[in-house]
């Protein structure tokens, strides 16, 4: 192992186990004392347990602190804003371990081993987090880039770090390492992907402590910003002095205006053999892998991925168990991207077999268009045939007309009960309409965005095909669970993309999106599945500051948890008009009973009076 993988590691083991004495002293196992030295605070801990139990065996003194003492080495719960709840039960003590206060304790030597025990008892290091710092390191060394520039340029207020590695997981890893540990100094960080201009400091306040924001840039997502996006938010970053990451992963490069732009540029290759020794020497020791060499020179080393790693290597394990592991999945991955592959071929191969050029250029033209002649609605219909992103097209009942089969006239915003804010809203998107028609009027200037909120039940949907018929334009009505029943991510964005562009191409008409809290609220990078729904978030903003520059969408969102939708979706140019649907009253009640009954209102009022029933 070289000197700056050693070094790394060294590092990630002492602010792990400095973290440990922090919350052994929150606990009550250790004690702190402060002293200055030279204008340095330092802090001096001593255990609060008797140490005369301990043998001197570092390995079966480790054993006995975590058997006797795990409860003191396990972080307190939290409350609802992160902070330690202090209700929370505290550890009991066992009483024979109580410190003694005899005037001849154990000399300083003693505590200081003590002491040394329980952080390293308490340490817990994963196999991915030391894997990401050794990659890291190699990275460093590959691209010439020398440590102390490196923390220079972290040192100041808002360095560009490019990072790109050719290993599968990487791209999460290192964000998580940032996010989550200590190890990278002047932090702790808290990483935004893009489009975070919510975030107005160079420091927030999160789960309870300052952190140090960070822009990520997404590299291997499948929603990437637009260069002009990429632009702003690199703009926005620097300038509020927040550090920018962009980290790739094999077959995907960091883009063009990051990578120009670096401060440091860190390129590194993917698993070796080599880096899987160094890997095996920092769990098991450089003894156990020299008498190993050969069986770990025979891995195939590049088919593993940082998941791999943490399966096979495990601590407690021995090394012979972890190297077979190894093995085994190395040779599983080969052969699963072998299949994959000869599958893509296969299929492509017969694609090409049984349709003729004339068949092809027929099937790619039907493609995107999105649909056939038999998608266009008859003259007598309201309802179209779905559209292959799963999107109803609806189209008004006539003006002057009855609803088709109900025998009363057509659902309109004027007629509706208990809609307040909302048919007002209407009322004047329907004015404004007649203006933009004219020509007097542009599209920008009017209010075009719409969230609508209110317990399940109060009619959003109503709402909004009544929209469809007042202002005598096609609905699209989707959803997200619709967006969301795409097997992949890709799949997805797609959906959401094509439901925009089926809107557009209906323009002037009125495109519904119900459940739009479904999307959730983007989230810190290194959370689990974070990339997926964060694109999903970041590519419904792009869409939404898409349907400004399209002339006639109007956009409504529906939702029963307005609380879960990011802020993003809620500001200026995007669903900035936000009203609630309360459940309706007494005379909201008798209008929505008034429209259903229709023609048979006289009727009941008749049969109620004659029953003596006062209406």
């Amino acid at each position: 192992m070289d000197r700056l993988s050693f070094f790394l590691l060294r590092r990630l083991r002492h602010v792990q186990r400095r973290e440990v004495r922090r919350l052994a002293v929150r606990n009550g196992l250790l004690m702190m004392t402060t002293a200055i030295v030279e204008g340095h605070v330092i802090a001096r801990y001593l255990p609060a347990f008797d140490p005369s139990h301990l043998t001197g065996e570092v390995e079966r003194d480790r054993q006995w602190v975590r058997d006797r003492l795990a409860a003191f080495l396990i972080d307190t719960p939290r409350d609802a804003t992160g902070r330690p709840d202090l209700l929370s039960a505290a550890p009991v003590w066992p009483a024979q371990l109580r410190r003694r206060s005899a005037e001849n304790g154990p000399d300083d030597g003693a505590l200081a081993y003590a002491v040394r025990v329980v952080a390293e008892a308490g340490e817990v290091i994963g196999i991915k987090t030391m894997a990401t710092v050794l990659l890291l390191a190699a990275a460093m060394e590959e691209s010439g880039v020398e440590l102390r520039d490196l923390i220079a340029f972290l040192r100041q207020s808002a360095g560009v770090f490019s990072v790109q590695v050719s290993v599968e997981g990487f791209e999460r890893a290192l964000p998580h390492l940032v996010e989550d540990t200590p190890f990278v100094p002047f932090g702790p960080y808290v990483g935004m992907a893009a489009d975070f201009t919510f975030v107005d400091e160079l420091w927030s306040y999160v789960e309870g402590q300052a952190k140090r924001v960070f822009l990520q840039i997404p590299v291997s997502q499948t929603y990437r910003p637009s260069r002009s996006a990429m632009r702003a938010q690199l703009l926005w970053a620097l300038g509020h002095g927040s550090p920018v990451l962009a980290v790739a992963e094999a077959d995907h490069g960091v883009p063009d205006q990051v990578d120009l732009t670096s401060d440091v540029r860190l390129t590194g290759g993917g698993i070796s053999v080599t880096f899987l020794a160094d890997l095996l020497e920092a769990v098991y020791g450089a003894e156990a892998v020299s008498r190993h060499d050969r069986l770990i020179a025979v891995i195939d080393a590049g088919a593993l991925t940082l998941d791999d790693l943490a399966i096979a290597i495990r601590p407690g394990r021995s090394i012979l168990s972890s190297i077979e592991a190894l093995v085994g999945l190395a040779v599983h991955n080969r052969e699963e991207r072998h299949n994959e592959k000869d599958k893509g071929e296969a299929a492509s191969s017969r694609r090409l077999i049984t349709q003729s050029p004339s068949e092809r250029a027929m099937q790619s033209s039907q493609d995107r268009s999105g649909k056939g002649d038999s998608a266009a609605p008859s003259a007598g219909n309201r309802r179209s045939k779905a559209q292959p992103t799963g999107a109803e097209v609806i189209n008004p009942a006539p003006a002057d007309g009855e609803s088709p089969g109900e025998g009363r006239p057509p659902l309109l915003v004027e007629t509706l009960s208990g809609y307040g804010a909302a048919k007002d809203w209407a009322l004047g998107v329907k004015a404004d309409l007649v203006d933009y028609l004219s020509g007097d009027l542009a599209w920008s200037d009017m209010s075009t965005k719409l969230l609508l909120s209110g317990p399940p039940g109060t009619g959003k949907t109503t709402f909004a095909r009544a929209m469809c018929n007042s202002l005598q334009l096609p609905l699209v009505v989707t959803s997200v669970s619709t967006w969301l029943q795409g097997e992949y991510l890709h799949a997805v964005l797609d959906r959401m993309s094509n439901t925009f562009a089926e809107a557009r191409a209906q323009a002037p008409c009125i495109l519904f999106i119900d459940e739009i809290d479904g999307i959730g609220k983007r989230v810190s990078a290194s959370r689990q599945y974070a990339d997926y729904w964060n694109s999903c978030v970041n590519k419904l903003l792009e869409l939404l500051d898409g349907a400004v520059k399209s002339e006639g969408v109007i956009v409504v969102g529906a939702t029963n948890r307005p609380n879960e939708i990011d802020e993003a979706i809620c500001r200026s140019g995007r669903l900035e008009t936000h009203i609630e649907i309360p459940r309706p009253d007494i005379g909201a009640l008798a209008g929505i009973l008034a429209h259903h009954l229709g023609a048979d209102l006289d009727l009941v009022a008749k049969s109620d009076t004659q029953a003596g029933v006062q209406p």
